[in-house]
């Protein structure tokens, strides 16, 4: 199983150093762009657009998949297209949005036999999110509203909960302790953050961090490798 956890960035230069280490290891030659957690928006066809300009300069095929609500994710066409690429993006958005979408998918199915087969699956910001054990549309909202803090189960690929965006949200330190101690105890014993443009690497051989941030980690699940 190889995933790539991004904080943010995806498609742009600040990148540039994750991208070439990830296609320089794993011979990667085409990567499907799948835009679901924009698809509320009006411009998600812009995560495409990006990819396409992005991993031109890799000279990296770009499978578009734009699968933008449940009826587009359970279309066999459009799920058949994973099958042509080796490495499979969800790029940012809406982490909720995502979540339901893809929850008892076709597509979602697809993404774990094409990640059992070997394919690498990556997600940026909400889609790094929705690979963890659990997820929070908003760590501002949980902490400022009135209401309770709303935390969704995610699809538990890897063994910890995942914050992107992880240097704007250390600016706030006490927002950060009233989220976690607020937050279900696995959440609590097991999370990680990740700076913007950074990623956290995860395959047979452990854990590594690529690009210009760090990892917060509390975690026992996770190692660091040089």
């Amino acid at each position: 199983m190889i995933i790539a956890l991004y904080g943010s960035g995806e498609f742009t230069d600040s990148v540039n150093e994750i991208d070439r280490y990830l296609i320089e290891k794993y011979k990667l030659k085409t990567v499907a762009v799948i835009p679901t957690a924009a698809g509320k928006e009006r411009d998600y066809y812009k995560w495409i657009d990006m990819a396409q300009l992005h991993y031109a300069n890799f000279k990296l095929n770009v499978v578009p998949v734009p699968v933008i609500n449940a009826q587009d994710a359970n279309d066999a066409e459009l799920v058949k297209l994973l099958d042509q690429a080796d490495w499979i993006f969800f790029s940012g958005g809406s982490p909720k949005y995502l979540l339901d979408t893809l929850k008892g998918s076709k597509l979602w199915d697809k993404v774990i036999q094409r990640l059992n087969e070997g394919a690498l699956l990556a997600g940026s910001s909400a889609g790094a999110m929705i690979m963890g054990n659990y997820l929070l549309e908003s760590p501002f909202k949980a902490v400022f509203s009135s209401l309770p803090a709303n935390w969704d189960k995610a699809f538990k690929l890897v063994d910890f909960t995942v914050f992107p965006h992880f240097n704007k949200l250390k600016r706030y330190n006490k927002l950060i302790s009233k989220v976690i101690k607020k937050a279900p105890l696995e959440v609590r014993n097991s999370w990680i953050g990740i700076e913007e443009n950074t990623a956290l690497i995860i395959d047979s051989d452990g854990s590594r961090i690529k690009g210009v941030g760090t990892v917060d980690i509390q975690s026992q699940e996770v190692s660091l490798i040089e």
